[in-house]
């Protein structure tokens, strides 16, 4: 038989205890979604957006020791922090810009598609190449793996702030583009002339192309705009 007390609970008490009982499936749902994200668009977004620095990485003739083991390791982080930022796990400061199926339909969603794949060329060329130029200094493998670690975090949540086509945004973009590929061209050394890897020039000019395509200089002298 029930007592007073629990016929005079009224919906608002009903609902509050619901709402202060505990959910032990809560955090493996939220631990699911994150780690499916991190799958579905993360590790899709890395693997085959920035196909070009990957292939030049593991086509460097120099550091070959520290750049491969650290690419292999972003390469299961970076997917992961897309996650958690897409997820609103983390915060970079501003909304991770989803590129979804109803944005790609308009005009311009491609380009949003490029210039995503251009930023995660960048940022792993920074965290992977800055990485190893700290590791070969410090003579660490550990060293270079933290720190690329530490550069991808930084890398992935600069995107959001990249992105925009704004006149900060596109100097910002610049400057990275210009960290990433110094970095390649001394740490990775891709015109050392190793016979073994003659694709490293190749993957080197592809990278500068295709950031000067997202940079579009012509823009910014009036070309291809109408009279």
């Amino acid at each position: 038989m029930s007592s007073g007390t629990d016929r005079l609970q009224t919906n608002d008490d009903r609902r509050l205890a619901a709402e202060s009982a505990p959910t032990p499936d809560r955090l493996s749902t939220t631990v699911g979604r994150w780690l499916w994200t991190s799958g579905y668009q993360g590790l899709a977004q890395v693997f085959l957006l920035s196909a070009p620095v990957l292939w030049l990485i593991f086509r460097s003739p120099r550091a070959a020791s520290h750049l491969k083991p650290t690419v292999l390791v972003l390469a299961v982080v970076t997917p992961l922090v897309v996650g958690a930022l897409r997820e609103g796990h983390l915060s970079a400061g501003r909304p991770w810009p989803a590129i979804t199926s109803d944005r790609l339909s308009f005009a311009g969603g491609y380009w949003a598609v490029f210039r995503r794949g251009v930023l995660l060329n960048h940022a792993l060329g920074v965290a992977t190449y800055g990485g190893a130029a700290v590791g070969l200094l410090v003579g660490s493998l550990s060293a270079t793996i933290g720190v690329a670690v530490a550069l991808a975090f930084g890398g992935v949540a600069l995107i959001p702030w990249l992105t925009p086509e704004t006149t900060r945004a596109t100097l910002g973009r610049l400057c990275y583009a210009a960290s990433s590929l110094t970095l390649a061209l001394f740490v990775g050394a891709p015109f050392a002339g190793d016979p073994r890897f003659r694709t490293a020039p190749a993957g080197f000019a592809l990278l500068v192309g295709l950031s000067v395509i997202d940079l579009r200089p012509w823009a910014a002298l009036g070309v291809g705009r109408p009279e």
